[in-house]
């Protein structure tokens, strides 16, 4: 892809959105799946609470750990679910189903 209107086709056509350690734009990639009301699953890594320090959970936590993150996401969907992949270090996911 080399252009941002080739993403941008790419992504409309998408069935499925997946972030695999994809730092910053985890919530991103959830408002777009969502927009779209298609599938997604994020594999989160780091916070980035400073940055994002407008991100709070349903009881007005501030996401401030990696724990807190994968919960702000559940949360963010109802149909959201959570399981852990089979390796070492960051490994929950949170997706939905079709």
């Amino acid at each position: 892809i080399s252009s941002a209107q080739e993403a941008r086709n790419v992504l409309q056509k998408s069935h499925l959105i997946v972030g695999l350690h994809c730092d910053q734009a985890a919530g991103e990639i959830f408002d777009f799946a969502s927009a779209k009301n298609i599938p997604w699953c994020v594999v989160p890594c780091c916070t980035y609470s400073e940055m994002f320090s407008c991100r709070k959970l349903a009881d007005g936590t501030r996401v401030t750990s990696y724990d807190h993150l994968v919960q702000w996401l559940q949360e963010r969907d109802p149909r959201a679910k959570v399981a852990t992949l089979d390796m070492e270090g960051k490994n929950k996911v949170v997706y939905t189903v079709p």
